[in-house]
This record gives structure tokens, sequence and C-alpha cells, in this order.
């Protein structure tokens, strides 16, 4: 299943308003997560702390996982990726679904991150990936509490939030076709497979049969920081390109999936803003 989608199961327990309804459903997987020992309070930075003063009354993040691994909680990044997705059946839009992406890289460090809002439900997601410390996180929130995970990072079962489906990104084939997005050389890359659906506001028992993407001809065109990226992940990425697969460290333009059902989910950019400085708080997914 999802990460993100696993995650969200767990918040919305946290919401009294729906707590009784998904309590007997749920137990073994909340009481696993609840009684991890690895999990800690986000700090307001620069580094994870085992206490820190709550947004408000009621918010919480707990972040859990690999205590190995050190994870910044705020990020610096200066390229922002404007994105819509749009969820179609057959040749009607659904109005209440589809979600917000936001895609920051920075030019001075091998990072990244994906922030996605859903506008069906208002749940949060975010990825980062620090390449220069191996690490990356995965944060879902909703009603004010949240909760990640923090892991190692490679590139060869990288899992980073996006719209809808996700398994298809590393099973990327290229074909051959290029065109110009936003004034970024992209070529395509597709998926043919079938995949069980689990995420965004795709239908249970749906199944994603192709995949159409556009990702950057060159990484550094979006991401700068690129040129930073450290030998093994280097190293990592000159295979993947040799085998014709692509390596996740430009998140694609624009991406076309359909499914079993005649069911599409379409993104695209709207927007690429670069030269802004900005500080990204990871406890602000909680605010």
């Amino acid at each position: 299943m999802n990460k993100r989608v696993f995650l969200l199961g767990w918040l919305i327990l946290c919401s009294t308003v729906i707590h009784a309804q998904f309590l007997r459903k749920m137990t073994d997987k909340v009481r696993h997560l609840t009684t991890s020992k690895t999990d800690t309070l986000l700090a307001e930075g620069p580094y994870e702390a085992s206490y820190v003063k709550p947004v408000s009354e009621h918010a919480s993040l707990v972040i859990g996982g690999d205590e190995q691994v050190m994870i910044d909680s705020v990020f610096e990044f200066d390229v922002a990726v404007y994105q819509e997705m749009e969820a179609w059946q057959g040749n009607q839009r659904v109005i209440n679904g589809g979600e917000q992406v936001v895609i920051y890289y920075s030019s001075a460090a091998p990072r990244m991150a994906i922030h996605l809002l859903s506008k069906g439900n208002g749940a949060r997601y975010q990825f980062y990936a620090d390449f220069a410390r191996g690490a990356q996180l995965s944060v879902t929130a909703i009603h004010q509490t949240g909760s990640g995970t923090k892991e190692k990072l490679d590139l060869t079962n990288i899992a980073p939030i996006y719209p809808a489906e996700t398994g298809y990104l590393n099973q990327l084939v290229k074909t051959g076709g290029q065109k110009v997005i936003a004034g970024i050389a992209c070529e395509a890359y597709v998926a043919n497979n079938t995949v069980t659906d689990s995420g965004g506001v795709s239908s249970t028992g749906r199944t994603l049969v192709s995949a159409q993407v556009w990702v950057p001809l060159q990484p550094h065109a979006l991401f700068p920081g690129y040129a930073f990226m450290p030998e093994y992940y280097k190293d990592q990425i000159a295979t993947m390109l040799t085998a014709g697969n692509y390596p996740l460290v430009a998140m694609p333009l624009e991406v076309e999936l359909v499914y079993s059902n005649g069911d599409r989910e379409i993104t695209y950019t709207t927007d690429i803003v670069s030269g802004e400085n900005r500080a990204v708080r990871v406890a602000d997914i909680i605010r």
C-alpha cells in the first residue's frame, strides 16, 4: 500500500469526529506506530530533537524510522515547480478531486522536496530527499496531526510522494519522444503494466494500465544542485540511464495515467519560479 495512504489512515484515527468509525479496523496498525521506539518529535531546527514546543495546543508531528538517519527540519530551496493534478472519469472532470503540487529544488546543494495538497480532504503530504546526507523523509498530516518516516536514500527503491499512482515511477522506459514544457526540454518515458491502484482519488480495485511521463532532458536544468551529487548516487544514476530507466532526481513536468476502467489522472506544470530563496520547515505541515 502506498505510504501516504497508510499514514493518512493512521492520522484519521486521531480525529475525534471519525475516530469511532475506524478504530476497530485500524487498531493493529496504530499500535505498531505508537509503540515505535525510534519516534521523536521534530525540532524547529536545524535537526531533530527529543522535545519541541507544539505549534498549537492540538498540533502534533512525530517522526519515526531509521534512528541512524539524520534529517534536517529546515530546508532552503531556490527553485519551485507548481503543478496541478486533475482526475477524470470518462469525459467528466472530478470537481472535488485532484491535487496541488509544489516541487522544490536547491541550486546550492543536492536536495529536493515535494509538497502535495489533496483537494478532496485537505490532507497534506511531503517528501524530502537530501542526497548529501543520504536521507529521505516522508510526512503526512491532516487536522494538525502529522506522522513521518525517515529512511536511507537509495535511488533503486526511492518512493517519492506524487499524485495518484507512484509505483510506475520506478519502472519508466525511454521512448525517444521530446518536447518543451514551461521552457524546459523534456523527453518521454512510459510504463505499460498493470498495477493495483492505491492512491489519490482512485477507486478500489482499479488498475493502472499505462503511464505517459515527460521528464527534464537534463536534470540540472531544473535541479542545479544536481551537480553536487555524491559519487555513490552519480554511479546509480549512470547505471539506471544506461539501462534506459529514469532516476528520480528531477520529477516529471507532465504525466497522464490511464486506468482499466477508463479513468484518467493528468498532472501538468503551471509555473516554474527560479532564483527566489525560501526556507521550508517540515513542521509547517501541521500549521
